[in-house]
């Protein structure tokens, strides 16, 4: 019997449709944030399980190192481009704003370790990592006949602690790049001088401000490398819809990490930056002990 005008194959009317589409993608979402929290317990054991006689593959060590050097390869060039524009942009607005012009350098490095590097760092991670990890699990997963290279957990442990490391080191890069590029910007169209930049930087910045860039950049790191390792590490799709469902993967994986990395960031100037008065605004002369 045909179906209705208006109506799909559950017999809901059409325009109910996008509310299935929301469902099901909050359905997923959350599904796969479950399987990320269980995949961190037991990559947290990776470290002190031992290695099968017959195990030759390599060691969780050598594996980390592997994985870091093609993090550092691959995000130094998109982390530092990213970062020349960050710098700029914070140093035009002073020049665009004529206001407080001799403190550009605190305006750019202040900003730049608090909030703006680890989190463009993060985004930036988390559009490289996962379009390497998914596929990456997935073609090991499947060679090793289903039970995966990360059985013992070592694969995802090894990315996740190489991304951790990767994004705090990421973030600092980017701080550097940012600022130097922001010093010549201000340079050059204000005429401020570099006395005056690096100044008014040094006197503003707080050594919580560092420590802020690398709990952060390493928090988002663990988070992108997690969520890109659960994916991999999932069901695999039927070989002759490969193509097609990893690259939907590793845009949903991406998707997802940048959601996270925007809820973790805000919840840390919510709980920290916003509401413990040592990490109120400092653009003004700090507190004396």
């Amino acid at each position: 019997m045909a179906m209705s005008a208006g109506a799909n194959v559950t017999g809901a009317p059409a325009w109910l449709a996008p509310i299935g589409w929301i469902g099901r993608a909050a359905s997923h979402a959350l599904g796969r944030l479950g399987s990320t929290a269980l995949l961190l317990l037991a990559t947290a054991a990776a470290p002190f399980r031992r290695r099968a006689l017959d195990d030759d593959g390599p060691t969780l060590r050598a594996a980390t190192v592997h994985e870091l050097s093609w993090m550092l390869a691959a995000g130094l060039p998109l982390v530092g481009l990213v970062h020349v524009a960050m710098g700029s942009f914070l140093s035009l607005q002073a020049y665009f704003g004529s206001t407080f012009v001799d403190g550009t350098g605190a305006v750019v490095g202040v900003g730049l370790l608090r909030n703006l590097a680890s989190m463009m760092t993060g985004l930036t991670l988390a559009g490289l990592l996962p379009g390497r990890i998914v596929p990456e699990l997935r073609r090991a997963r499947r060679a090793e006949g289903g039970d995966g290279p990360g059985a013992d957990g070592r694969a995802a442990a090894a990315r996740i602690a190489a991304a951790t490391a990767a994004a705090p080191l990421l973030s600092l890069w980017g701080c550097v790049v940012g600022t130097l590029v922001g010093w010549k910007s201000s340079e050059a169209l204000m005429g401020l001088s570099t006395e005056m930049y690096f100044m008014m930087l040094v006197q503003m910045l707080w050594f919580r401000d560092v420590v802020g860039v690398i709990v952060k950049g390493a928090v988002f790191g663990a988070v992108t490398a997690a969520l890109a390792c659960a994916e991999g590490l999932g069901e695999p799709p039927p070989e002759a819809d490969e193509p097609v469902a990893t690259a939907g993967s590793v845009v949903r994986t991406a998707c997802l990490a940048m959601a996270a990395i925007l809820l973790a960031n805000m919840t840390w100037f919510l709980f920290i930056y916003h509401a413990v008065p040592i990490y109120g605004p400092s653009l003004l002369q700090p507190p004396t002990p």
